[in-house]
């Protein structure tokens, strides 16, 4: 057996993502769920999660792109050429990573157990620095990160995520002793092309013991957001809770781990 983080990215987001993401969580098809604290919902639903707390990992994930207030203006491709053109301001970024882990642990009343990106902003140059000064000093080795390499090709956008800044993350969290997972799948276009059982089912069988694989469910529900992905999360919800997903996590041997199972970078 193998154990592998199954992690639900984008909780908070709106009420159609986090109800999906607390079905898979007592499903017991995910064990973890990054969470959006600027989100306006998020003071709504943070009570579920704190209801499971036995139940799954829950991490920040850090927001610079959707529902913060420094968003507008930029987008993704913005923030990327902001933070390698030296644009972005260390105390300004330290202040954003600061306020969104109080308002976690506020909410929770406990530490994030992990921290990743919304869009994997996090690697990024001036983003990092700021992440992992704020761990270190807050948690100690305590709070885990989430590595966005991956040790098989796993196509193209996933190789250029990865080399947005994970090998200076990975990096900097060794030199801090912090832990992070082992590998990383669970990128993919997002499209009705894919076929999504023969996805999942190749990511599982390639993860070893200790990585993490990416997901993001999703329903639909009263008062949601707009959303570019809708579609798929609504097609990785009913995966996720469908017979099929339970028999293909035996057959590949996965039982759902935790951040704590994670190495030292």
């Amino acid at each position: 057996m193998k154990r592998i983080q199954i992690c639900a990215d984008d909780y908070g987001f709106d009420a159609g993502v986090s109800l999906g993401i607390l079905e898979c969580i007592d499903a017991g098809r995910i064990s973890a769920t990054s969470c959006m604290v600027l989100s306006p919902d998020w003071s709504e639903w943070a009570p579920a999660l704190r209801d499971r707390l036995d139940m799954a990992d829950y991490g920040l994930h850090l927001d610079l792109n959707e529902f913060a207030l420094y968003a507008p203006g930029r987008d993704l491709k913005g923030w990327i050429a902001a933070s390698y053109l030296g644009q972005l301001q260390a105390s300004q970024v330290k202040d954003w990573v600061e306020q969104q882990l109080d308002a976690f642990e506020s909410a929770m009343q406990s530490a994030p157990a992990y921290l990743d990106g919304h869009q994997h902003l996090h690697q990024l140059p001036v983003v990092r620095e700021a992440v992992l000064d704020a761990l270190t000093r807050r948690y100690g080795v305590d709070c885990a990160l989430r590595s966005t390499r991956s040790r098989n090709w796993r196509g193209l956008k996933a190789a250029v995520i990865a080399g947005l800044g994970e090998a200076a993350l990975r990096l900097g969290a060794r030199q801090a002793g912090l832990r992070m997972n082992q590998d990383f799948a669970g990128v993919y276009g997002f499209g009705p092309e894919t076929l999504l059982p023969d996805f999942i089912a190749s990511c599982l069988a390639s993860l070893p013991d200790a990585g993490l694989l990416m997901i993001h469910p999703g329903r639909e529900a009263s008062g949601t957001r707009p959303d570019a992905i809708r579609a798929a999360r609504l097609r990785e919800r009913a995966f996720w809770l469908s017979a099929d997903a339970g028999e293909m996590l035996a057959i590949h041997g996965v039982q759902l781990g935790m951040s704590e199972d994670w190495p030292a970078a």
